[in-house]
């Protein structure tokens, strides 16, 4: 009888997870590039299914979790150890990370013979939008939205106008100032469908709206009232300042987690102004050695944003996943140390 062919170690799970109104394309041949240049030899890639990125910020969390245990147990004959990292772009990052704490706090059987081993985020807003992207590129997006929304919402054709406007217009109220931001924290609204109104886009809150009300308007979407609701439900979450800095936090103390965010930042528009153009708002002092700039060439941070895995659009493709690989192998080599 033929001798039982031994299974092997480890295979290394690379999982893709989209953003806000992303898709399973959102990182075209992203994948099969890190595949490409991997150093092992046993590695899968797998996108994770395009999901709604509207309602319950929690509900996200939960489903890729369950998901991510029924991965595990699909291919628990693969290998002794699955080693997952997560690849998250945009909102899939934020999404990412709680999944992460989330698995934390089920404790070390919650992916049965799987160990989660970090997670690689693409100019996900860990600490909110960059205020200056809501006060410039926002506004011009937001008109357009109000356009489309005024077809189904006639009588708030005004005020949704005026409400955009003052959004884009108030960016030393949203802005992060670091580790002195916690002073102009607000509590964030509660997330029922009742709750969410136009008004909800003024102020500190604003940030978050004005950046989710720019990216719609970049598709020129044609939605319900409601629809929109749900979506700015979903990116509620980065009105929590504080709740932002702690997420961060308690990711980067995982001792067996490794953490990382890429984000793509475009060139100052003048000699003047000292501060460079991205889509997050960076990160305080004592998380910024996780963070990762990406030149980018793009129009705008939108544009930015949305074409890092487009290698005729962003010419640091080649080395973005190069470095990707680098912090991946990285997170391997710790673990495989540790065990």
């Amino acid at each position: 009888m033929a001798e039982t062919e031994k299974k092997p170690k480890e295979l290394l799970l690379l999982v893709f997870i989209h953003g806000f109104r992303g898709s399973d394309t959102t990182f075209k041949d992203f994948p099969n590039r890190l595949k490409t240049v991997s150093p092992f030899k046993n590695v899968e890639t797998v996108i994770y299914p395009r999901y709604k990125t509207a309602g319950d910020f929690s509900l996200a969390v939960r489903n890729l979790v369950d998901w991510l245990k029924e991965q595990v147990k699909q291919r628990e004959s693969a290998a002794e150890t699955i080693e997952i990292v997560l690849l998250g772009h945009s909102m899939g990052g934020l999404v990412s990370g709680e999944a992460i704490l989330e698995v934390q706090r089920r404790g070390s059987s919650a992916l049965g013979n799987a160990a989660l081993l970090g997670l690689v985020a693409y100019d996900t807003p860990f600490y909110s939008v960059n205020h200056r992207f809501v006060s410039t590129t926002a506004l011009s997006h937001a008109e357009v939205l109000t356009r489309n929304i005024n077809r189904f919402w006639p009588n708030n054709s005004t005020a949704a106008s005026a409400t955009a406007r003052s959004v884009a217009a108030e960016p030393k109220q949203i802005g992060w100032t670091g580790s002195g931001a916690s002073s102009s924290t607000v509590t964030p609204t509660t997330t029922k469908k009742s709750s969410f109104g136009w008004g909800m886009l003024a102020g500190v809150a604003g940030v978050a709206a004005a950046g989710a009300v720019a990216y719609m308007a970049k598709d020129k979407i044609s939605s319900s009232v409601t629809d929109v609701y749900d979506h700015l439900e979903f990116v509620s979450t980065l009105m929590d300042f504080e709740g932002c800095r702690e997420r961060v936090r308690k990711l980067a103390a995982l001792p067996d987690v490794y953490f990382k965010c890429f984000y793509a930042q475009l060139p100052r528009e003048d000699n003047i102004s000292t501060d460079p153009r991205t889509f997050i708002a960076l990160p305080p002092p004592e998380t910024a050695h996780l963070f990762v700039p990406v030149p980018s060439n793009a129009e705008n941070e939108i544009d930015a944003h949305t074409s890092m895995f487009h290698p005729l659009k962003n010419e640091h493709y080649y080395t973005l996943g190069l470095d990707t690989m680098s912090i991946i192998s990285e997170m391997v080599a710790r673990h495989r140390r540790r065990t």
